[in-house]
């Protein structure tokens, strides 16, 4: 029997390469493909699945349509900004993604990302290394009582409140998008995102990147919030407008950030975002456990071979309704 033709952008765990090696060839790119490059080994492999990791911009509708067999794509993950979802759509082909295999994952990293700012471990940890004892002069903060916001409630939020109930925190939640009925009673709901920022004291987003998210933490957002309130940005990096952060933090309108996601990735501003003020920073990996990193490889594997053998996608996983 003749094997489906996979490819992969970067690597996925073992686990989901013995599910798909029995019924597929699979082809490992480099990540961060130029498109044309892209576009030339999907023709070359003529490829029927892609599963999306690191890419290089957008998978476009050029690097959907050069094997001429394409019949599903599957994103390692949850955001599908990367993808054109759109032109998929039209040429008929499935998106998916494994929208419960990553929250847990980058719940923990933003917990990790708030104690972090407040305690100031990572410049304490270098003061050390340097020769510094800085014990009589330095103050942290307490995030017992403290009020947290969060822009989004899905699930890595909705995680992420569970996770802070034991410090006492107060939680704030903004999303206009979620239908009442998920509306739970544990959190204060406002009704708009100036409220949210003027009364948190770390606001941690969890938006999707959309036309409406894009460039939405700018100056005027900056300017509402308090001078001792952190910000922390694990969702998309162009939510947030990185001169407008820079600024921000030059001026002390706000304490400091936490970012797993930037505008270009790899960013070339680093140096800049960090002299600015108080910055904490890891490579997009926010989701990159070991834990989830097996379950997102595991069902992009599942959905794309789901699909591949004429059946449906993973109930919840396909993010679009190709014609």
């Amino acid at each position: 029997m003749e094997k489906y033709s996979v490819v992969v952008t970067g690597k996925v765990a073992d686990e989901a390469m013995r599910l798909l090696e029995p019924h597929c060839r699979v082809v490992c790119t480099k990540p961060y493909c130029a498109e044309d490059e892209f576009a030339a080994l999907m023709a070359e492999v003529s490829a029927d699945a892609l599963i999306v990791r690191g890419v290089a911009g957008k998978v476009s509708k050029k690097i959907m349509q050069a094997s001429g067999r394409l019949r599903v794509i599957a994103k390692h993950g949850v955001g599908t900004d990367n993808i054109d979802v759109a032109a998929a759509t039209e040429l008929g082909i499935p998106v998916l993604n494994t929208p419960e295999a990553n929250f847990e994952a980058v719940a923990e990293h933003v917990l990790g990302m708030i104690l972090c700012l407040a305690k100031d471990l990572s410049q304490q940890d270098a003061r050390v290394r340097a020769g510094f004892w800085d014990k009589l002069n330095y103050r942290g903060a307490e995030l017992n009582e403290k009020t947290l916001g969060l822009v989004g409630y899905g699930r890595i939020g909705r995680r992420l409140r569970e996770l802070v109930a034991p410090l006492h925190m107060n939680v704030l939640v903004y999303d206009p998008y979620l239908p009442p009925v998920y509306r739970d009673t544990g959190v204060t709901w406002v009704d708009n995102l100036d409220k949210l920022l003027a009364a948190s004291d770390i606001v941690s987003l969890h938006c999707p990147l959309t036309e409406q998210t894009r460039g939405m933490m700018g100056a005027g957002q900056f300017g509402l919030m308090k001078p001792g309130a952190f910000l922390v940005n694990t969702a998309r990096g162009p939510i947030i407008d990185e001169a407008a952060l820079i600024a921000a933090l030059r001026e002390k309108k706000i304490a400091g950030v936490g970012m797993d996601t930037f505008s270009t990735e790899p960013p070339a501003n680093i140096a800049e975002i960090a002299a600015a003020g108080k910055a904490l920073f890891t490579p997009h990996l926010g989701a990159a456990t070991e834990e989830a990193f097996v379950r997102m490889g595991v069902g992009a594997a599942e959905g794309v071979l789901a699909v591949l053998r004429g059946g449906e996608a993973p109930a919840g996983s396909c993010v679009n309704r190709p014609r």
